[in-house]
């Protein structure tokens, strides 16, 4: 068994994702967090390096054409796909998998079940990877996809981005939808390490980026909450489509970092220095992989809304549409 599905189904009520998503909704991080920008705002930070698929041409209306940006000059593209396909079929299986069975076993606290449905996770014939969320009350079916090995990873004393460019959910009744894009490295969670890239909840036009490394409760990436911005605004996120972006930067190893993007602008940061050298190379000096998916309910969305979601109000039907997603690295 893969080291993703031995984390994800190792405690009930402990897993990566859920739980521990209250704590950030509901109080700051006790750990040290370095906020850059507000997304969509232009920063040092985010116009001095904007990732390169935030620096290819935008299709706003996120129509057939898109493609992956190639890598800037020095840079090597380590993992790509546009999601081209027939319409109604599954992904290309060579790169991606899907985790089935219920969000229940995942420890997060979501209440629907992943299937690999071509109603559930699916292309649409249009170059883009949907994943839907079906169901109503206690009752929903969604999908999980991941790459099939850890295979995108920084080399020493270089520097790895992972983008994919995302229309987040927008249902009429968001209550319960957990749309995220991240990464999961192999092993024991949270020492194995996991960086959520983009996570939004109840569809209010949000997102967070977040780490994950350590021990678990506590350790020095505050676990089970671990270090991240909160959630910040992300106009038109619901509406359009929008790069989200990491660069983990190992060039000063004394002290490496992992920025996060919004269309290429800079809103977030954690370095090595927070956590320890230790926790943050088992965390993420090694190759991830890659994971897609749209949970419902859970303890993010619930701790947000301090309520229990999906409520009677959530809507069936809301998608998440990537459009493409691509690693490049830096030596």
């Amino acid at each position: 068994m893969n080291g993703l599905l031995q984390r994800v189904r190792r405690i009930p009520g402990k897993g990566s994702r859920g739980a521990q998503r209250w704590v950030l909704a509901t109080a700051a991080l006790s750990a040290p967090a370095v906020i850059l920008t507000a997304p969509g705002a232009a920063s040092a930070a985010g116009s001095a390096r904007p990732a390169p698929a935030a620096r290819a041409a935008q299709n706003p209306a996120g129509l057939r054409g898109d493609i992956v940006p190639p890598p800037p000059p020095g840079w090597t593209t380590q993992f790509k796909d546009d999601f081209n396909g027939r319409a109604h079929t599954a992904p290309n299986s060579a790169k991606w998998m899907y985790d089935v069975g219920p969000g229940s076993s995942f420890g997060t606290g979501e209440i629907e079940t992943m299937t690999n449905s071509a109603s559930n996770g699916y292309l649409d014939g249009h170059g883009h990877l949907h994943i839907t969320a079906l169901g109503s009350g206690t009752s929903w079916t969604s999908a999980r996809l991941q790459t099939t090995s850890a295979n995108v990873g920084a080399p020493a004393g270089g520097k790895l981005e992972v983008t994919a460019k995302i229309k987040q959910p927008d249902p009429n009744g968001g209550l319960g939808y957990w749309p995220a894009f991240w990464m999961l490295g192999p092993g024991q969670w949270p020492e194995n390490g996991e960086i959520d890239i983009m996570e939004d909840v109840n569809a209010l036009s949000e997102l967070s980026g977040t780490v994950h490394c350590g021990t678990y409760p506590g350790g020095p990436c505050n676990e089970p909450g671990g270090i991240g911005s909160g959630l910040v605004a992300c106009p038109g996120c619901q509406t359009g489509f929008h790069v989200y972006t990491m660069i983990l930067d190992r060039t000063n190893s004394p002290n490496e970092s992992i920025t996060f993007y919004l269309d290429g602008n800079a809103y977030f940061k954690v370095t090595e220095s927070q956590v320890g050298t230790s926790a943050w190379q088992a965390a993420f000096d090694h190759k991830m992989s890659i994971i897609f998916d749209l949970a419902m309910g859970g303890g993010y969305p619930n701790g947000v809304c301090g309520c229990t979601t999906p409520t009677s109000a959530t809507t069936s039907g809301g998608t998440m549409s990537v459009a493409y997603v691509a690693a490049y690295t830096k030596a």
